[in-house]
């Protein structure tokens, strides 16, 4: 497969993998804060049922009246509760959970009371839906009553860390795994790939490189700069041998014809056949060409403009 194209798909297959999780991440993060308004809804509604004998009688009705009409409209009021903290099941640290009182005094009298600025809660706390109590439903007798209108609402303060610990993380998880396989898988393949076809890499001590190829005394092939091996007949392999064995890279026909063909009668014709098909291939697959060296010898040698 082409190496660029291979890249293009490492690319997209990560970024496929990466986009995917944080969608899964992101669908799991939301349903554990439903899970956790859910939780806060029922812890609610079970505390209000156990205290409203407190929380609504008539006692505290006027308390609520008299605060409102000291401090202004509405009053909120803010504290943990036991009763409250230990009907949830499902929030983390319970200890930073509590319930807020809004207080709404609807009598005319108390439009001219100072202005209170309803608390907003902090930017970690999630919130339960709200349930709202008014005190006209009970027909009090008592004027000063009747106009007092009560809202509940549950909170715990939970940071992103916390959802995220409540949520499910096993898909999140598993497409984070397979983005980063995806973007190590290829490295690793081309590191595989050269130890396999390039012993030399691990034994430098065993491969002589001239120009840009390189002979691996090992496993006895050459290879090209993109570290392909390059294609040779057992003759082609012998004489490309013997050039880059040659301290010089100069060899002598006579020496050539000795060494690959000893005791052949017109072995010249037969090296002069090898030269011309092994010249296109060292050019075509390398920096290197082989010239002729006044009939006599042949000479590898580096092509002029790879020495600009």
């Amino acid at each position: 497969m082409n190496t660029r194209l291979s890249a293009n798909l490492s690319v997209l297959g990560t970024s496929l993998m990466l986009i995917l999780s944080f969608s899964f991440g992101f669908h799991s993060y939301t349903e554990a804060k439903k899970t956790i308004v859910t939780d806060l809804n029922q812890a609610l509604q079970q505390t209000i049922l156990q205290n409203s004998h407190l929380w609504m009688s008539q006692d505290s009705i006027r308390t609520y009246a008299n605060l409102s009409k000291l401090f202004g409209n509405p009053v909120s009021i803010e504290s943990y509760n036991k009763d409250f903290s230990d009907a949830l099941s499902y929030t983390p640290d319970k200890k930073k959970t509590g319930i807020v009182i809004h207080v709404l005094n609807r009598d005319p009298q108390t439009e001219n009371a100072p202005a209170n600025t309803n608390k907003k809660l902090n930017e970690y706390y999630i919130a339960s839906d709200t349930i709202i109590w008014a005190s006209s439903i009970a027909n009090s007798p008592n004027a000063t009553t009747d106009h007092i209108g009560i809202s509940f609402q549950g909170y715990a303060n939970c940071s992103t860390l916390a959802v995220i610990g409540l949520s499910d993380k096993s898909l999140p998880g598993l497409f984070l795994g397979l983005a980063f396989l995806s973007a190590t898988l290829p490295l690793l393949l081309k590191r595989y790939r050269k130890e396999l076809i390039m012993p030399q890499s691990i034994h430098p001590e065993k491969t002589i490189s001239f120009g840009n190829l390189n002979l691996s005394c090992e496993t006895a092939s050459f290879y090209k700069e993109n570290e392909e091996k390059l294609k040779l007949t057992p003759q082609q392999y012998a004489l490309m041998e013997m050039f880059f064995l040659s301290p010089t890279h100069i060899l002598n026909r006579s020496d050539i014809c000795e060494s690959l063909w000893p005791g052949k009668i017109n072995a010249d014709e037969t090296l002069n056949t090898l030269i011309r098909r092994l010249r296109p291939l060292v050019e075509e697959n390398s920096n290197l060409k082989i010239t002729t060296d006044r009939g006599r010898a042949y000479v590898l040698e580096i092509k002029k403009s790879d020495h600009l």
